[in-house]
């Protein structure tokens, strides 16, 4: 993220605020949708790729894993990228590449292309996801930068309801799963124009350094977990799994102290370690990775029960759009619900998400063993799903950057994003290998009876948030 999100280029005193050209801001919250909705959109495709290409299920997990992988690694790196080049100029860069990695993606052969497809793909959306943010702080003042930034709320939260009908719709069409990637690549290239013309270029009036070693090792630890997690069972525990998962440890305790050394010699690290030094972001984390990690590996499952239980894509996509207008509509709400009521809208979402994700596990596996159901009988408890992630997951990203200086709201920024996509990997990954583990009736609803268990813990940890006298 940038170092300083309230740069801007020179411009001519005036009264009036500045404001971004309506052009340009269209523009630049398409491009803050694209990678999102690749978040999602591919996981109402998963059990079509798998039949087409022979994928195994841990194969598929890396297909959700991959991209967050790499996003988390390198987003500090892309905001940065953009402080120190142009973040016009990085915004078209990574939208270009983000272009051609989704035609990647579409023409992947086997399995393995798709993997190595989906890491160009999460690379190519830590370039450009930075620097939509980091332009709208640059380019608009007062009133219009709330505006802007209110938008940018909400647009995120209508990608998110709309990834899962778009990719539904394209991949139960004739078109097939493919189309849930191409499609990524006119978008891109339209967006492309709107921002070369109308977006002004801004960037920090000096170079921020680029602390690719410490990229390199989260990048590893992540990697050295996620990958034996996925891959461990279905090849039946060799020893090269056990010895990732030794040297897990190791390369986290590399990782942490290359940044301590980092800053001790003025540099500046991928995750600042005077960040944890403040104790919204410290414990803030403490209770938001547990629930993107939920998020993440509930996404999976249930996208690939439901595809293995009769539901076609677009179905899939329909019973989950409930849930997304609820977080949706508790999203827009929260911001009147937090200044009334505190922390205790926290506490709420995370109990109602733990209610309706074993609500949610009744309905689908408890009568009968992952029976097939409608998209009908679903909606309710993914309503509830979803207002009680929203409740948590929107107030809790103002809770974790409340006390962080301005100065360092970029970073604060950054490390918020790379927690939020190695969550979102960790748990498609950790979740469904428990799932997939679990060899018996009911899988499905023991794996929700567990992710309702974790947030039924993080529901008492978020009283730690409260301002202390």
């Amino acid at each position: 993220m940038s170092s300083d999100l309230t740069l801007a280029a020179t411009t001519a005193p005036s009264a009036e605020p500045r404001r971004m050209h309506p052009i340009a801001l269209v523009a630049a919250l398409t491009a803050a949708v694209v990678p999102v909705m690749s978040v999602f959109s591919v996981n109402v495709a998963l059990r079509q790729i798998g039949a087409e290409l022979g994928a195994s299920a841990g194969t598929l997990q890396l297909v959700v894993a991959a991209y967050g992988v790499v996003y988390a690694s390198l987003v500090v790196i892309g905001g940065r990228l953009g402080d120190s080049f142009g973040r016009r100029r990085m915004l078209l860069v990574g939208l270009g590449l983000f272009a051609g990695a989704s035609l990647l993606c579409a023409g992947a052969q086997t399995s393995g292309q798709l993997v190595a497809a989906r890491f160009v793909q999460g690379l190519s959306a830590a370039v450009l996801s930075p620097q939509v943010l980091a332009s709208i702080h640059a380019n608009s003042e007062g009133h219009h930068r709330a505006r802007a930034m209110a938008w940018f709320g909400a647009t995120a939260g209508l990608a998110t309801s709309l990834a899962f009908l778009v990719g539904g719709t394209l991949a139960g069409s004739d078109l097939g799963w493919r189309s849930v990637f191409w499609v990524n690549t006119p978008v891109a290239l339209v967006v492309m124009v709107g921002v070369a013309r109308y977006l002004p270029e801004t960037k920090a009036p000096a170079r921020t350094s680029l602390d690719w070693v410490g990229a390199a090792l989260l990048g590893t630890t992540m990697t050295l977990l996620i990958l034996p997690l996925t891959e461990g069972r279905a090849t039946g525990w060799p020893a090269w799994t056990w010895a990732c998962l030794v040297a897990v440890p190791v390369a986290g305790a590399v990782l942490v102290w290359w940044q301590l050394r980092l800053q001790r010699r003025g540099g500046l690290p991928l995750l600042p370690p005077e960040l944890f030094g403040i104790r919204t972001v410290r414990v803030g984390l403490l209770v938001a990775l547990p629930v993107y990690v939920t998020f993440g590996g509930f996404m999976f499952v249930y996208a690939f029960l439901a595809g293995s239980h009769g539901l076609t894509p677009l179905r899939i996509g329909l019973s989950l759009l409930p849930m997304s207008l609820g977080f949706l509509g508790a999203s827009i709400a929260s911001g009147r619900l937090v200044p009334r009521f505190g922390v205790g809208v926290l506490a709420a979402g995370g109990a109602l998400t733990a209610a309706g994700l074993g609500w949610l596990g009744l309905v689908v596996d408890g009568f009968a063993p992952a029976a097939a159901f409608t998209v009908a009988q679903v909606a309710a408890p993914m309503v509830v799903v979803g207002i009680g992630l929203a409740l948590i997951w929107s107030p809790l990203m103002g809770v974790i950057l409340s006390q962080v200086h301005g100065h360092l709201a970029g970073l604060g920024g950054g490390l918020l994003l790379t927690v939020l996509q190695a969550g979102l990997g960790f748990g498609s990954a950790v979740v469904g290998s428990v799932y997939f583990g679990l060899a018996a009736e009911h899988a499905f609803l023991w794996t929700v009876v567990l992710l309702a268990a974790v947030m039924a813990v993080v529901t008492p940890l978020t009283r730690l948030l409260r301002p202390r006298p």
